[in-house]
Parts: C-alpha cells; sequence; structure tokens
C-alpha cells in the first residue's frame, strides 16, 4: 500500500486463519526513495502515456523489492494484495474513472506469487466513487457491542461508522476531506521544501487558529456534499494550499494551526451531519500521531472519546490500510461479494479485485478449493496468508 502522502510503501501480513485483529503478523514500511516520491507527487499534474509507463514500471519494481524484504522478515506468504499508486480518482468526471499504477507484473514474476491488484475500477464501474474500499475490513476487526467510529488520516481523511453487534442499520462510510495532505503541503511550501511535514504538530501548535479563515475555508463545495463521496489531491492538494498561502497575512504557525483546524472541524462535522455518531472513535493513519491534531479532534468532538488507534487495538497506523488491502485480496479470491451502496455507492454487490496468476497459481487454486463458505465475520480461513 502506498497512499496519497506518497511517503513510501507499507507492507503487512495478515493470517487469515486468526479472525480479525489477531490475524496480523506485522508490517514492514519502506520510505519512497527522494526521486521517486518526486516523480510520483508530479504525477498528479500533466503525465503523458510514455511518463507514465515508465512511472508504473519503477513503482512496479519498488513494491517487488518491499514485498522481498517483507517475506523475508515477516515469513512466506501465499498471495500478494496490491493497492498501487493512485495518481488520478474523478469517480464524478464523465464518465468517472479513478487510476492506481504499479506494475502487477513485475511483482508476480519477481516473487512467483499470485497477486490481486486494481480493486477501485469494478467499484466505479458499479456506478460507486471507488473509495473509501477500507471499511468492510474495519467492520470485520473493530465491530464492538455499540457503535463506534473509525478515523483513518492518511492523505486524505474517511471515516467508517459501525453498527454495534445485533444491530441491523447497515454500515456507513465516507471521505470527510483532506487529512495530512495540506498541512504537509503547508509545511513543504513554507520551508521551501527541507521538510516534508509537521512532527508531532509542533509547528501548528506554536500557532494560533484564524477562525475567520477556518469558515471561509469549510465553505468549500466538498464538505457540503452529501455521501458517498470520495476526493483526492485534484481537489485538496499543494495548488489550493499554494492559493490560500498566497492570500495570507499571518504567520506560518498560524497558516498551519488553520489547516489543522480545518481537518478536525470537517470531520467533526460529516460525522455530526451524516453518521448516527458514537460514543468512541479510533484513529488511525499518519494523522493519529499529530498530538495537535488529535487535541483539535477532541476538542471538536466533545461527546466522543478520541482514541489512537494503534494503541488501542495492537495494529500499528501504518498497517492498517496494508492489511485492509490484504483482506479484500482474499475475498476477491474466494469471490465474495461486497455489497458498498453505503459506503461508496455502488449499484449492486461487486467482487473487487482482479487476479494475476503467479507462479505459485495451481498450488493456490488447490488452497482455494478446499475453503469452507464463510461470511466477513467467520472463520477459518485456514493457513491462507497474504502481504
Amino acid at each position: 500500500m502506498s497512499g496519497t502522502s506518497a511517503d513510501g510503501v507499507d507492507a503487512a501480513v495478515l493470517d487469515l486463519a486468526v479472525a480479525g485483529c489477531g490475524g496480523y503478523r506485522g508490517v514492514f514500511t519502506h520510505a519512497f526513495e527522494p526521486a521517486l516520491r518526486t516523480e510520483v507527487l508530479a504525477a498528479n499534474g500533466p503525465l503523458g502515456v510514455e511518463a507514465m509507463a515508465q512511472l508504473d514500471r519503477r513503482l512496479g519494481a519498488c513494491y517487488a523489492r518491499v514485498a522481498r524484504e517483507a517475506m523475508d522478515r515477516l515469513g512466506p506468504v501465499d498471495f500478494i494484495a496490491l493497492h498501487g499508486q493512485t495518481i488520478r480518482h474523478q469517480p464524478r468526471g464523465e464518465p468517472g474513472f479513478t487510476l492506481q499504477i504499479g506494475a502487477a507484473a513485475d511483482i508476480a514474476v519477481a516473487t512467483g506469487l499470485t497477486v490481486v491488484h486494481d480493486f477501485r475500477r469494478t467499484d466505479v464501474a458499479a456506478g460507486g466513487e471507488g473509495a473509501p474500499l477500507v471499511p468492510p475490513f474495519h467492520q470485520y476487526c473493530f465491530q464492538d457491542e455499540k457503535p463506534r467510529l473509525v478515523l483513518n488520516l492518511g492523505g486524505m481523511a474517511n471515516v467508517t461508522w459501525l453498527p454495534g453487534t445485533g444491530d441491523p442499520r447497515p454500515l456507513l462510510a465516507f471521505d470527510c476531506g483532506p487529512g495530512n495532505v495540506l498541512m504537509d503541503a503547508a509545511v513543504e511550501l513554507c520551508s521551501a521544501g527541507q521538510a516534508s511535514c509537521d512532527v508531532d504538530g509542533r509547528l501548528a501548535a506554536a500557532g494560533q487558529c484564524d477562525v475567520v479563515r477556518l469558515e471561509e475555508w469549510l465553505d468549500h463545495l466538498f464538505f457540503r456534499q452529501a455521501p458517498p463521496k470520495s476526493t483526492g489531491r485534484e481537489t485538496f492538494g499543494m495548488p489550493l494550499v499554494t492559493r490560500w498561502w498566497s492570500s495570507w497575512r499571518g504567520s506560518a504557525a498560524d497558516f498551519l494551526a488553520t489547516l489543522t483546524a480545518l481537518t478536525a472541524e470537517s470531520v467533526a462535522r460529516a460525522v455530526s451531519a451524516w453518521t448516527p455518531g458514537a460514543a468512541e472513535m479510533l484513529v488511525f493513519g499518519g494523522g493519529a500521531e499529530n498530538q495537535a491534531l488529535m487535541q483539535a479532534l477532541q476538542d471538536a468532538m466533545k461527546e466522543t472519546r478520541v482514541l489512537h488507534g494503534g494503541r488501542h487495538s495492537g495494529i500499528p497506523g501504518q498497517a492498517l490500510e496494508a492489511l485492509a488491502f490484504a483482506w479484500l485480496g482474499s475475498q476477491c479470491l474466494l469471490g465474495k461479494r461486497l455489497d458498498l451502496e453505503r459506503v461508496t455507492g455502488t449499484q449492486r454487490p461487486m467482487i473487487l479485485g482482479n487476479i494475476l496468476p503467479g507462479d505459485n497459481w495451481p498450488d493456490l487454486l488447490v488452497q482455494l478449493s478446499q475453503q469452507p463458505e464463510i461470511t466477513a465475520r467467520e472463520g477459518p480461513y485456514r493457513a491462507l496468508r497474504s502481504v
């Protein structure tokens, strides 16, 4: 998994013989080389076919190296689930589309393993937003007796509302707006490229929020749009931050404090407007390590206990999305249709993902033929493991 923050690759191993969070077996994180990160970020602008094809291969080679090292450190696996790198996400275009690159074939050749990839385009083809896709895994791992919220603060912020056990209400999820992307862009802009993020939220903590500008920014059309909805750098990225900074008259610290408040307040308002709410919210992703942002979330959601998801569940924040796509890969291999009508807006349940057979495909077919019919909350998966 490499996300919209474009900071690197997370590879996590999921043991599907153990239900829920108990299947987590470890995570390996590899930072993008600076030149590759620059190329990935530049891909959000105009990109020719040849340049895209070359970046696709370079990312594939990077993912293959990460997969091999992850298996060296964490043990062998039966298949690889690849999210890839999103370079375009415009599900409401005419026609809508989403595009993730990162040559799955290079990974299959380098590892000899079957690769499940390209999860989002089927969702868009079925009338969905193509995102967020992680919420069914949230339900698999974190559903409790009472309703619960799960918030992922990666480049973008997406929230999942989980009904309590036995509650007939459906799973709800959607993108709230920016997670870390605007804050990271502001740090990069204000430091002339010398820094890429606000470590622990220290810069924001030293500033003061401009409430007038905050309300102006919160009037953005995306925040007023009802779910299902998803977003990306096309809407919230460096061009927007550059425009806002050009008319800013305060300090860089105040600018960052206001952007931090924007992320927190947009999440709080989205939860209030479009979910039934819950007594607690688990927060994952890089934003969970930003103390200023976590405090801003708690201040904005006084009726909800805001918890660091990794400390509460034992799953590190950088592992969660990678684990989710490993689980989604298993659902594809097992032919499980996912009903995402109240998540992405799909018109009917669909099997998500494409299967690229590797050298182990015949053996994997034998394993799969031995799997019992299961539901998303039941096991066992026997010995099937995924990275």
